[in-house]
């Protein structure tokens, strides 16, 4: 059921939906700057018929804005208050669309509202300047709760830190959420996007009109409709208006920091834009203090195996030393057992893996051609036919000698059970329904105890390093061996 959910949200052409959302209306211009699609309700906000705006030229202002947007796209400008529509000024916002085209947005320009001055965090408090930005986010939206939403290894989304303001009951602090809360498909849209806003879920979308040519892209559009999985979903939060940052590392998207709204959201162009740029600091600041604490890891490296190197200087080979030798690795990985497996030999350290289980890893691993060093935590859900074991978990190194055996060396992890804490039942994203969708999201979000069974401790990106580190040392010295 669930895998069937998934495939349909990431199925849903989110881009292409060929509507907005009523708070605004849009604009798609082609290459000659001449409207191609405008949304149903342009009427009512800048005059006429929106069969007198298709294929017709625009008013000089909006002509000249449009002439000035570069050529890149995603590439963005907003202009506030300058265009004046059929009831009240209106704020313009023009993105560059993947095909080319241009898109026109307008939306109410509201009353412009003092910004305090931002507060400058002590560079070292990196959790503070979050939670500090938080605040600023909700203060100047008015959200009655800001999220910051981080995206793990496996998928899933965490809650690292939260700010609750006003009638904002429960908290979602260190709750989990599954992929499926955020399919991959709108992932991809928030690393095209500075935000995502959405004024109102309760709307009715409004329709884009046009003469024969498909709807046009709107990834890089702020008006693009809300998918209607997700004003479901958003419904049975709670939540009226929504507004998400990205927070992108190295081209990744590391986390969100969304803001919940009971009501409407109505931010101008102009504020977005600074709490986005207030956004990409923090990211940028984050990413150099991962960038620091990765050169701190890999000086340490260069060093960290020097024992292991005198230890097979005295024996003279690997075998010999491996009295010595394991104990060193299941203390500097932090495992429970180590395994060294050739064609010759078998030695074990710890918790190994019984004559089966090691069968059908080894066999698999051997025949993975271009995985010189694989890591798991669930070795029953990797491998088909895993027996039942006491070890969960593993990473493996492969060690090719010149002549065609080879060393494989198997760190192992026992089953961990812990428990995590879940923003609803993971395990039931959605319920059927009457209406025409057939599914919807699930309705609590109370928190729901997961106890995992049969996976092990993570392998962190930092162990994963020092097993990359393991196996260049290793053939250095198997090298040296065979030369020798």
């Amino acid at each position: 059921m669930q895998r069937t959910f998934i495939a349909q949200c990431e199925q849903e052409a989110l881009q292409h939906s060929g509507a907005i959302q009523a708070h605004g209306t849009l604009i798609a211009l082609g290459p000659d700057l001449r409207p191609t699609h405008v949304a149903a309700n342009v009427g009512a906000w800048l005059g006429g018929s929106p069969e007198s705006w298709l294929h017709q030229p625009l008013p000089t202002l909006l002509q000249h804005w449009a002439s000035g947007l570069p050529a890149q796209a995603g590439s963005r400008l907003w202009v506030e208050g300058q265009v004046q529509g059929v009831q009240h000024c209106l704020d313009l916002t023009l993105n560059r669309a993947p095909d080319g085209g241009i898109l026109l947005e307008l939306t109410p320009t509201a009353a412009p509202e003092e910004t305090p001055p931002a507060s400058e965090p002590a560079p070292t408090e990196l959790l503070s300047h979050r939670h500090q930005l938080l605040e600023r986010i909700a203060h100047q939206t008015g959200a009655q709760r800001v999220l910051y939403y981080a995206f793990e290894a496996s998928g899933d989304g965490a809650v690292q830190d939260e700010v609750r303001q006003g009638e904002a009951y429960g908290s979602y602090l260190g709750l989990h959420f599954p992929p499926s809360d955020i399919p991959q498909i709108a992932r991809t849209l928030y690393l095209k996007n500075p935000w995502r806003l959405i004024v109102d879920a309760r709307a009715q979308p409004v329709p884009l009109l046009g003469t024969g040519a498909p709807p046009p892209d709107l990834s890089h559009s702020d008006l693009r409709s809300v998918s209607p999985v997700h004003q479901i979903y958003m419904a049975n939060m709670g939540v009226v208006g929504a507004l998400s940052f990205p927070v992108v590392i190295a081209g990744k998207l590391e986390a969100l920091i969304s803001a919940h709204s009971n009501n409407p959201l109505h931010p101008r162009p102009g504020q977005l834009d600074t709490l986005s740029t207030e956004v990409r600091r923090f990211s940028l600041k984050l990413t150099a203090l991962r960038a620091q604490a990765r050169m701190r890891m890999i000086d340490n490296l260069e060093r960290h195996f020097q024992h292991l190197e005198q230890a097979l200087q005295r024996y003279g080979h690997l075998h010999g030393a491996w009295d010595e030798f394991a104990p060193r690795l299941q203390s500097d990985f932090h495992c429970d057992g180590v395994m060294l497996c050739s064609e010759q030999h078998l030695l074990c350290h710890g918790h190994g893996l019984h004559a089966d289980a090691l069968h059908i890893l080894d066999t698999w691993f051997r025949a993975q051609t271009g995985e010189q060093l694989w890591s798991c935590t669930s070795l029953g859900q990797q491998l088909p036919g895993f027996p039942l074991s006491e070890i969960a978990g593993v990473m493996a190194l492969k060690l090719p000698l010149g002549t065609g055996s080879g060393l494989r060396i198997y760190l192992t992890r026992c089953e961990h059970i812990h428990e995590i804490a879940w923003g609803g039942n993971p395990d039931k994203p959605l319920e059927y329904h009457d209406g025409q969708l057939g599914i919807t999201p699930r309705r609590s979000f109370e928190n729901w105890i997961e106890q995992r069974l049969g996976h092990s401790r993570p392998w962190d990106n930092e162990t994963r390093l020092l097993g990359l580190k393991l196996r260049e040392f290793l053939l250095k010295i198997l090298q040296k061996a065979a030369l020798g």
